[in-house]
């Protein structure tokens, strides 16, 4: 059994949407890269049914979509689509996610407008994307520079070091 959800999450809609999953057992936990641990927090209806399953011997996991708390509130195909695609790596199923794709493109321009109107939100989904690019050691976009290379580095400051 594989439940979906989603929760507001404090992660831009300018990134990729991260899944967190809980699993019936270690070896679909394995599968689905979980990190052992426990959490007492409330849950939905989801969790009751993933539970249940477990207790009757039907592997469970469930699937959840992390969704900017800023559009929690409006569709998100984004979180649809990071979904179905952890279902196909899930499962080795062959899923087309071409059209929520498509969606999530056409939402993401329609929140980018929105954010646009306003410097707070500007800020506020830049120091999100600063947040989860330094969780992820993945590098960000700022100021829509692109970031040099090592070797780009190293060649301007031996310039700058020959000039002195």
């Amino acid at each position: 059994m594989v439940g979906f959800g989603g929760f507001p999450a404090a992660a831009p809609h300018t990134r990729p949407v991260k899944l967190a999953a809980t699993a019936s057992s270690g070896q679909l936990a394995q599968k689905i890269g979980f990190i052992p641990g426990a959490i007492d927090v409330p849950a939905g209806i989801q969790a009751v049914i993933e539970r249940a399953c477990s207790k009757a011997g039907i592997p469970s996991v469930g699937l959840w979509a992390r969704v900017p708390h800023y559009v929690a509130a409006m569709p998100f195909p984004a979180a649809s689509a990071a979904l179905l695609d952890g279902l196909a790596i899930l499962t080795g199923l062959v899923i087309d996610s071409h059209h929520l794709d498509e969606a999530a493109d056409a939402a993401r321009k329609k929140v980018d407008e929105l954010i646009a109107q306003s410097s707070e939100h500007l800020e506020m989904v830049r120091q999100l994307e600063l947040q989860i690019d330094e969780l992820e050691g993945t590098p960000g976009v700022f100021d829509d520079r692109v970031v040099p290379s090592g070797d780009e580095i190293a060649a301007e400051l031996e310039r700058y070091l020959r000039g002195q």
